[in-house]
């Protein structure tokens, strides 16, 4: 199992208050925060490589590709 340890009171406190001893939700709720930054990362990455497109600088990926990529979160 993997652990983090966070060096910051006011997000210790936070933690603390809302989720106390339960750690299932705190771990499920830092899950959906992962996956959401990899989606929105691989977003980003879309749009960056269709201002390439249309500058002429890159071929697009396929959208099969780029939909395995977004599934691949879950």
């Amino acid at each position: 199992m993997q652990s983090i340890q966070i060096n910051n009171v006011e997000l210790e406190d936070f933690i603390k208050l809302k989720y106390g001893q339960d750690s299932d939700s705190l771990l499920y709720d830092f899950m959906t925060f992962v996956r959401t930054e990899f989606v929105g990362h691989e977003l980003k990455k879309g749009f960056d490589e269709v201002k390439l497109f249309e500058a002429g600088e890159k071929s697009l990926s396929s959208v099969e590709e780029m939909m395995l990529r977004l599934r691949s979160a879950d």
